[in-house]
């Protein structure tokens, strides 16, 4: 009974790390494709230079993009049954990494408008990316070898 709990462990680890960011990246990609932008989101970044290049409109489809990207990876992975451990996580992994950028994108912003608070919480979700980042490449061989699982 202790190995099969042992052995459901990671790959329901993987399953949570994987619906996490699903729904991560969909609440917030669809809700801002059925909203579109709020009025607020012009007067927080119009007087940044983003209100300059490349505008906020264009800085908030951009953002809304990244984030649908992140959904389509994580569903991607979800539906490719990568949790499962029958094949490499790549499309996990691309996913994570591509999330590091999203949260990147959201601290940059954040920074620019002196809204110091809510930049260290997008530092919090970068770190605990790098750590399910960590977990994905880390088990099953790990190292120099989880690049070959990805190809």
């Amino acid at each position: 009974m202790n190995f099969k709990i042992v052995s459901l462990a990671r790959p329901g680890a993987l399953l949570a790390i994987n619906l996490l960011f699903l729904m991560v990246w969909g609440f917030a990609g669809f809700s801002k494709l059925a909203s579109g932008m709020p009025g607020w989101f012009g007067d927080k970044f119009g007087k940044t230079f983003l209100g300059s290049f490349p505008g906020v409109n264009a800085s908030f489809w951009i953002l809304a993009i990244a984030e649908l990207l992140g959904f389509a990876l994580a569903a991607t992975a979800l539906v490719q049954g990568e949790f499962m451990g029958r094949r490499p996580l790549a499309w996990l992994t691309t996913m994570l990494v591509w999330s590091l950028f999203v949260f990147l994108q959201l601290s940059f912003g954040l920074w620019l408008t002196a809204d110091y608070n809510g930049t260290a919480q997008q530092f919090m979700y970068f770190g605990v990316t790098l750590v399910a980042l960590q977990f994905v490449l880390g088990a099953g061989g790990g190292g120099r070898g989880s690049e070959e699982r990805m190809r």
